[in-house]
């Protein structure tokens, strides 16, 4: 069965183990249980290791540059692999795996390059700075398989927009799940925001 991201996929460098717990904590009171962790901060993969050992959360790895990132991470629990672009070693490595790959695109050539590996789901990145909504539209009808999930210059004013493209299957960025209302005294409010998206 063909990987289908969330509407909306938190996309966030978790910079603490504590911010991982409260992260989890509000994860599992939403009826958005998906998260992308990307790999730019010195406790990433110590925040990987314990979201994955909590229950009902799909774990997605960001920002993975080379298969050799994911060799010391907990693999049976990760769903899938996000790059920022196209990397034929990750791709191997997530198929030998059983693990998503949706790497990054810009171009068609990126994206035929992708389909040629028999990947549907692809990452537009950086959606706006690569053309935003209207190169969307225009691609459409060029690649009518393909699902986008949009990262980059997406926010809380315009977010809409891309989530109302028929080719747009996911929006994600730190905007779902801002880090000022990632605090143990702020989980209701950061709860309340996941809910009004």
């Amino acid at each position: 069965m063909q990987f289908k991201p969330p509407k909306y996929l938190p996309t966030l460098t978790i910079s603490s183990i504590d911010e991982a717990r409260i992260v989890s904590k509000i994860l599992q009171s939403v009826d958005i249980p998906y998260i992308e962790v990307t790999l730019r901060s010195n406790v990433s993969i110590e925040a990987i290791e314990y979201i994955a050992d909590q229950t009902n959360i799909n774990l997605g790895i960001g920002t993975v540059l080379n298969s050799n990132q994911l060799l010391n991470l907990p693999i049976p629990k990760i769903k899938f692999v996000v790059s920022p672009g196209f990397n034929k070693d990750v791709a191997y490595f997530c198929k030998e795996n059983d693990i998503e790959y949706i790497p990054g695109v810009e171009t068609s050539t990126e994206i035929m390059e992708a389909q040629n590996y028999g990947l549907d789901v692809l990452k537009f990145f950086p959606a706006e700075l690569a053309g935003g909504v209207q190169k969307l539209k225009a691609l459409t009808s060029i690649f009518p398989k393909v699902s986008f999930m949009c990262t980059g210059g997406i926010s809380l004013e315009n977010y809409k927009k891309y989530i109302e493209l028929p080719n747009v299957c996911s929006v994600g960025g730190s905007f779902i799940l801002p880090k000022e209302l990632i605090k143990v005294d702020n989980i209701t409010g950061a709860i309340n925001h996941l809910n009004l998206l």
